[in-house]
């Protein structure tokens, strides 16, 4: 019998497996420069930066176990595992601004020129995090097809500063180092707009949306990096952080 899909109807299968893919793909960018140095005690890490990898890694692990509840039907299930998505959201913002003002801080003591470079990447993840997840909970009760597809955004901003790992472990070529990982993140979004015209008939909106807010921000970010306007106003950012 051949698997049919009737056009207008979302598949959340899709959304677990690409969930589960997601999850794989960060466990293994880590696994060079986190979890074998902390395995072998060849690195040490300050505990702003554990706390901030526990958060990190399981929203990702809460996001896959939340979709394979919904591809199971367990819906009820995955509704009473939200607040805790939520709050592990919020926890995720804090965070990730101190470990951008921390990496800063050690740039500056060991001497960088620009120390504050590399800091856009951070404020432009947590900032694109925290539009899409906000954007995720505001939809999840009358809008399930535009929460779904905002959090899988949201993932993205977490997916993509994983796989500039294996560039960092080879190379580090700017701007390549730091574009390269967020369009292959971006890859998802192709692969999401494919899954909408095949079971929705069209690519959904949100995905649209999603796209429009992650894509151009991908590409522009590695050459504002350097840019006389950002190296003007990141430092005033970050003291506003502080």
């Amino acid at each position: 019998m051949t698997d049919t899909v009737r056009p207008g109807r979302d598949r959340p299968q899709f959304f677990a497996t690409s969930a589960l893919v997601m999850l794989a793909l960060v466990l293994a960018s880590f696994s060079f420069t986190y979890f074998w140095p902390v395995a072998t005690r060849t690195r040490s890490f300050s505990i702003v930066l554990h706390i901030h990898g526990a958060a990190y890694f399981a929203w990702v692990a809460l996001y896959a176990w939340q979709t394979r509840l919904v591809a199971k039907g367990r819906v009820a299930r995955h509704r009473e595992w939200g607040l805790a998505g939520i709050a592990l959201s919020a926890l995720m913002i804090p965070l990730g601004i101190a470990i951008a003002i921390a990496a800063a801080r050690k740039r500056t003591a060991r001497g960088d020129a620009h120390p504050f470079d590399f800091t856009i990447y951070n404020v432009v993840d947590v900032t694109t995090f925290a539009i899409l997840m906000t954007a995720s909970i505001a939809a999840v009760t009358r809008h399930p097809q535009w929460h779904r597809r905002f959090t899988f955004g949201a993932a993205l901003c977490l997916v993509g500063p994983s796989l500039s790992r294996w560039l960092q472990i080879i190379t580090e070529v700017p701007p390549w180092t730091d574009l390269l990982p967020n369009l292959a993140a971006d890859l998802f979004l192709i692969a999401l707009a494919l899954h909408d015209r095949r079971t929705l008939g069209r690519v959904h909106p949100a995905t649209w949306v999603t796209a429009a807010v992650l894509v151009p921000i991908h590409v522009a970010t590695p050459f504002l990096a350097t840019s006389d306007a950002w190296r003007a106003i990141g430092p005033c950012i970050m003291a506003l952080a502080v």
